[in-house]
């Protein structure tokens, strides 16, 4: 998916005045490093649209993506739970309608981790974390190398 193409998918939730606001809206993700949460969003949709397409390709081609890919998902996820916080709710009900179509295309494809599969691989086995540590896609190479990483635990 392009860059195009995931603009597009978000201008039809949000009007520019909105986004612009959200624009403004910096989520620190490292020590030296802030992101805004359009451009948080857009990657959540982008990590999201890119590991379901990939679902039926074999473990030999050599540019799908793992379970670390995953797990960057996953903190992209958690980035954005944490700007959403720095936003009042009125301000962000558009924003909100977006994240749920992108959280639904995730939940389509994807099932509970009944083991812990990410969160052992990610070093964090905290329940503390939010729903999206828990799912697991349902088929695919990453969930093959998950499946891999779990007979090492």
């Amino acid at each position: 998916m392009s860059e195009v193409e995931a603009r597009d998918w978000l201008g039809r939730h949000l009007g520019v005045a909105e986004a612009a606001h959200l624009e403004r809206t910096a989520v620190s993700v490292a020590p030296t490093r802030s992101l805004d949460l359009v451009t948080l969003l857009l990657g959540w949709y982008e990590h999201v649209a890119r590991m379901e397409r990939e679902l039926d390709l074999p473990d030999s081609d050599r540019s799908v993506w793992g379970a670390h890919d995953l797990i960057a998902a996953d903190s992209l996820r958690d980035f954005i739970a944490r700007g959403l916080e720095l936003v009042p709710e009125d301000e962000s009900r558009n924003f909100l309608i977006a994240l749920n179509e992108a959280d639904s295309r995730f939940l389509s494809y994807t099932e509970d981790d009944e083991a812990g599969i990410i969160l052992r691989l990610n070093g964090d086995e905290s329940q503390a974390r939010g729903w999206w540590w828990r799912r697991i896609p349902c088929s695919g190479p990453i969930r093959r190398d998950l499946d891999r990483f779990s007979a090492s635990f």
